[in-house]
């Protein structure tokens, strides 16, 4: 269609069209339209197809215009941002509408482009990974963990001691800060460990046998995981209705056998648990890894981002997250609250696309074969199992723009220098 337009820049990404489409290309939309409707409809007094135009133009004109606008705007918008060479990333916004039969059609369209990107670096970083060595003690507290939390709580006719549990209701009789609601917690299981607050209980509450009452004073520091005890001070009276002491289950092959039945020792129980530790430290250095090369990408290549974009991103957010919740959304929260993460995450798509592009980093069938095969070990099914279920949930799409993004990321850390930091020990 031959369209007439004049292209300006605005502020950042914005860019306006001022599109014309000329009387005769209008009248010749008009013209068409009316010809069809001639042959489609029946009027009272014509045979089908034999109404006159005027007759036609007098009983449809309106809805004929409504149909030629939308086509116009819709070929000539098209056509005009192909000659302009723009890429917008989202719909325009309309204006300046001048219309009808006989006359040319007139408008303004504003929208927004994609970012004009420089890649100033995105290989040659120094980057830091976590260290993933298993230690021995790391073990060992597993195994205490995996000991624990398997065995049972056997009340004890004694006082308590430190290393019990103790099961008691709790009175409020002061509190600081003023942030309990409730007075009164029933039927508490305190372990009297160290620990910041966990200590004060059990400086206070040993020796005490089931049945005794007492008061007692806690301090709970600002960084509190429960805010109601936030940074206050609460006196409450205890009332001890029994001590227990953790029974220890036995490490033998019955216990083993719940993790894995080809285990007889503690050793190969260890063995196992320092697998499974190794994998989850390999797992957690390999993201933090990640998550720091696409930091560095985005801190060396700035841009402006389109707020179309921005505002597309959690529009599908909200979107997915009504689908997926029964609770009300908070729009208003939700903007706020994943406004820097959808900017972090449209800039690192924009840029990892465009490195992919450079350096002709493209996803091959035999990327994809490898993924599937691992998904397929994974979920313990075929390899045709595993395509034909991707596929049928319509991911491949998905699948190819995940295995691009992690050849991009191969690609930059290959192309840097990576130092491996003592990491902290992983807690279970």
């Amino acid at each position: 269609m031959p369209v007439n337009f004049e292209l300006a820049q605005g502020e950042k990404c914005k860019r306006t069209l001022k599109i014309t489409v000329t009387q005769d290309v209008v009248q010749e939309k008009f013209d068409a339209v009316y010809r069809k409707l001639k042959h489609d409809v029946e009027l009272p007094g014509f045979r089908k197809g034999k109404a006159p135009i005027a007759t036609i133009r007098a009983r449809y004109g309106a809805a004929a215009a409504r149909d030629v606008l939308e086509d116009l705007m819709d070929e000539s918008y098209r056509e005009a941002i192909s000659q302009a060479g723009v890429t917008p990333v989202d719909y325009p916004k309309i204006l300046d509408v001048d219309f009808e039969e006989g006359k040319a059609l007139t408008y303004t369209a504003e929208f927004e482009i994609r970012p004009e990107i420089t890649l100033e670096k995105y290989t040659g970083f120094t980057l830091k990974k976590p260290d993933d060595t298993v230690k021995d003690s790391e073990v060992n507290d597993l195994l205490e963990y995996v000991q624990r939390k398997n065995s049972s709580l056997e009340s004890v006719e004694r006082p308590a001691q430190k290393g019990d549990f103790v099961l008691a209701d709790l009175e409020v009789l002061s509190d600081s800060a003023g942030n309990l609601g409730t007075k009164k917690f029933e039927n508490v299981q305190l372990e009297l460990v160290e620990g910041d607050v966990a200590s004060q209980f059990a400086k206070q509450i040993s020796g005490l046998d089931a049945g005794a009452e007492t008061e007692i004073e806690i301090v709970y520091p600002e960084e509190h995981f429960d805010k109601r005890f936030s940074g206050s001070t609460i006196r409450f009276k205890i009332s001890l209705k029994a001590v227990k002491h953790l029974q220890l289950v036995e490490l033998n092959t019955e216990f083993f056998k719940q993790f894995d039945e080809s285990i007889t020792t503690v050793d190969e129980f260890k063995t196992k648990l320092k697998s499974d530790i190794q994998a989850r430290k390999s797992k957690e250095s390999h993201d933090s890894l990640r998550e720091e090369t696409i930091k560095e990408v985005i801190d060396k290549n700035r841009f402006e981002l389109p707020e179309a974009m921005v505002e597309r991103y959690l529009e599908r957010l909200i979107e997915d997250m009504r689908k997926n919740s029964k609770e009300t959304i908070d729009e208003a929260e939700v903007r706020e609250q994943y406004r820097a993460v959808g900017i972090r995450q449209i800039r690192w798509d924009l840029l990892f696309h465009d490195i992919a592009e450079k350096e002709n980093i493209r996803v091959e069938q035999s990327d994809i074969d490898t993924w599937l095969q691992r998904f397929a070990d994974n979920y313990k099914m075929t390899l045709e199992e595993a395509r034909k279920t991707i596929t049928e949930n319509r991911r491949i799409a998905d699948l190819k723009e995940t295995i691009l993004e992690n050849k991009v990321i191969d690609f930059i850390i290959a192309g840097s220098t990576v130092e491996t930091v003592v990491d902290s020990i992983i807690q279970p």
